[in-house]
């Protein structure tokens, strides 16, 4: 026997359909696409997350890392100096290492830091001269952020054009660019 459909029985979906209020069928309807763009978003949102770019390490009591977004919302300046590695003097975003030592509450008088590049370069350097010096890390040049073929995406530099004393061998060295790590020493 075949059951034929008659006036009493709508068909299954329009049973479906007007047994829900309107509301919830579209919801049931829209949820995959729901689900689906929120998936998006949680991805753009984890892919849109900042990479940290510089540890300190030595700190009390743990160490402290920095997006570039934590690093720019320090107390900043702008620098105009050249350099023995670019060609014309140029404008620089910058965070001093006095700044952010005061940033972590943290008294560097007679104490040494090592600073360590994305090539695992490391120089050490006295914290007084640093910020007697007026040393500063630089994340932007120009206005722009410094990428890495551009000696960032930090760069330690000293204020060389007010100061041409200090833009000799021994300062330049500690102008380490790609700076990662700063490790606070005993």
């Amino acid at each position: 026997m075949i059951a034929v459909p008659t006036d009493t029985e709508p068909p299954t979906d329009t049973l479906y359909r007007n047994s829900l209020p309107a509301f919830q069928f579209l919801l049931l309807r829209l949820l995959p696409v729901l689900t689906l763009g929120l998936g998006f978003t949680l991805l753009s949102t984890i892919t849109l997350a900042q990479p940290l770019i510089l540890t300190i390490r030595g700190v009390a009591p743990q160490d402290v890392s920095f997006t570039l977004n934590e690093l720019q919302a320090l107390p900043s300046d702008k620098i105009t100096t050249e350099t023995i590695w670019t060609e014309t003097p140029h404008t620089y975003t910058t965070v001093s290492f006095k700044t952010l030592f005061e940033h972590l509450k943290s008294d560097p008088k007679g104490k040494t830091l090592t600073m360590v590049a994305l090539n695992d370069y490391f120089i050490k350097v006295e914290i007084d001269t640093l910020i007697e010096h007026n040393a500063f890390i630089a994340y932007a040049m120009d206005g722009k952020k410094m990428r890495i073929r551009d000696k960032g995406p930090l760069w330690v530099l000293y204020p060389f054009s007010d100061n041409p004393a200090i833009n000799i061998p021994p300062f330049q060295a500690h102008s380490i660019w790609q700076l990662k790590a700063i490790i606070l020493n005993p």
